[in-house]
């Protein structure tokens, strides 16, 4: 026999109590009682799936004010589109040289006889007055 076997045939034996003196008595213990909100499963995935889809509906929302917006914009830049070619065209046709000359004439201007020219070596040509626009007016 091995040595830890013959030591535990040779070691004390623990007696038992038996009475009831010794023993506690022994009681059914209650658990507390744990007051948990338990939301049931499908439950959950209900309003998982409602939050989901009022998050979508606020994103599409969302997408649709800007696409009004961007319309909006896009149908204002054309208008001043419109209006810049519009000015464009008045100016165009205001600058024109028979414009200019109407309005001079109209503002009591006559055009020069003779025109002189400045260059690097001086005066070129012979400045000569312009006659009066009551004389010209009279002719």
């Amino acid at each position: 026999m091995s040595q830890p076997l013959i030591a535990a045939r040779n070691a004390p034996v623990r007696q038992l109590k038996t009475s009831a003196e010794a023993r506690p008595e022994l009681q059914v213990v209650t658990p507390p009682v744990v007051r948990r909100l338990r939301l049931p499963l499908p439950v959950a995935c209900v309003l998982l799936l409602t939050l989901g889809l009022l998050g979508l509906l606020m994103t599409n929302i969302a997408i649709a004010g800007d696409a009004y917006e961007i319309t909006d914009l896009q149908v204002q830049s054309q208008r001043l589109s419109n209006e810049q070619q519009a000015v464009a065209e008045s100016l165009a046709q205001q600058s024109s040289p028979e414009q200019l000359a109407r309005r001079a004439q109209q503002l009591g201007m006559v055009a020069a006889p003779d025109p002189v020219h400045l260059s690097e070596h001086g005066v070129v040509g012979k400045a000569t007055p312009a006659p009066s626009p009551t004389a010209s007016a009279a002719r």
